[in-house]
């Protein structure tokens, strides 16, 4: 060997001692996959911190439907508690024997005690560790939010599928912790979340814990104020410009009842200072379509559609009327209108509005306009058993 050849080993073996190894890695079958946790207040000012966690072992091959058909559950649940979040877990972790893994978290569940004292501070501990997501749903439950990862939903093997598939449908205004921390944030603002519980199934053989979407959790700032359910979560969407589907049924005469779907929606806020008192003109524009009649009801004739056409503006100007004043009574501005009022009149409202708010939507004065458009009254107007010539 050449003397140029030997210069070259101490090189090369410089070289292989600056390559890096995999002396840090984490095998997967160390790693504990977090579908879902659940926090909770105790009677003693104490957190509780729940997991949901799947059982790789239990995961081999369907043996039924969803969570709620097979025999042993494929998953397992537990809790512990502390005097933070972090705290809790880490007791948590202390009795399992893989790491807890969050980036796989795709729901918070927060009980409804805890929603009432503050959800700020679950936005320290969640960034604090980059494996989290802020793109999670949070969801504030009715009762202990780990009551709601007792369910046993018949489509989903995994009772967290069930929570993400509601709270992201087009059925509720889709929000995530990054939104309803902007919210948090946001001049003239308060946050929204989803408000879930537990329902047991009807007229079902073998009964099931089913999960619903109950409607919204209102907050004044962090703290949750109240709900909106029913119209007022319909109204709700309105406000915020979301566009969600939600079946409308009114009433047209003593025996015939219409059933519809709005789509298409968009709302315009105009808001403006009046003798010292705020103003809100609210106008919302949209389209729907025919789901259901009763009874045989001719679609053809224009008087008709006015009249259905009425019948939804008014259910849809009733719903934001019912919103605002859900809103007025709880002290929040659910629908973010004070942030139409700083956009507006940013030094009036520093110096007369922003103190108080959102107290001042008590003295505020809201004109709603609506004008829907029945674009789909359905192909055949008349019931297709109606015999030829009746009416």
């Amino acid at each position: 060997m050449n003397k140029a050849a030997w210069l070259r080993i101490p090189a090369i073996l410089g070289l292989i001692c600056c390559l890096t190894g995999c002396w840090d890695r984490t095998e997967i079958n160390d790693m504990a996959f977090i579908l879902t946790t659940a926090v909770d207040l105790e009677k003693d000012g104490r957190i509780r911190f729940s997991v949901l966690v799947p059982l790789p072992g239990q995961m081999g091959g369907a043996s039924g439907g969803g969570g709620g058909t097979s025999g042993e559950k494929s998953y397992y649940i537990d809790s512990e508690t502390g005097a933070t979040i972090r705290e809790a877990q880490s007791k948590l972790q202390q009795r399992m024997s893989r790491r807890m893994f969050l980036a796989h978290r795709r729901t918070l569940l927060v009980g409804e005690d805890l929603a009432k004292t503050g959800i700020r501070y679950i936005y320290d501990s969640t960034p604090r560790t980059p494996e989290n997501r802020m793109t999670t749903y949070l969801i504030v439950t009715k009762g202990k939010a780990y009551e709601l990862l007792q369910a046993t939903p018949k489509f989903e093997r995994f009772p967290a599928e069930a929570y993400r598939e509601l709270v992201k449908s087009r059925t509720a205004i889709t929000m995530n912790m990054k939104d309803i921390g902007v919210s948090l944030s946001a001049p003239g603002s308060d946050p929204v979340a989803p408000y879930m519980e537990l329902k047991e199934s009807q007229k079902s053989e073998k009964p099931s814990k089913e999960i619903e979407m109950a409607g919204y959790a209102m907050f004044k700032e962090d703290k949750m104020a109240g709900t909106l359910e029913g119209a007022a979560a319909d109204g709700l969407a309105w406000l915020k410009n979301k566009t969600i589907n939600t079946a409308i049924s009114v009433k047209l005469a003593e025996d015939i009842n219409v059933t519809t779907r709005v789509f298409d929606s968009q709302t315009n806020i105009k808001a403006k200072v009046a003798g010292g008192k705020p103003h809100f003109t609210i106008q919302v524009v949209c389209k729907s379509k025919i789901l259901e009649v009763t009874k045989p009801f001719d679609l053809s004739q224009t008087e008709n559609v006015v009249m259905v056409e009425q019948q939804i503006s008014e259910y849809i100007k009733k719903a934001m009327q019912a919103t605002i004043k859900e809103m007025q009574n709880n002290e929040s501005d659910a629908a973010m209108l004070g942030g139409y009022l700083w956009r507006a009149y940013p030094a009036q409202w520093e110096q007369n509005f922003a103190k108080d708010w959102p107290a001042g939507l008590k003295d505020a004065q809201f004109q709603l306009h609506v004008s829907n458009a029945l674009t789909e009254p359905g192909d055949i107007y008349n019931n297709v058993t109606q015999e030829e010539g009746s009416s």
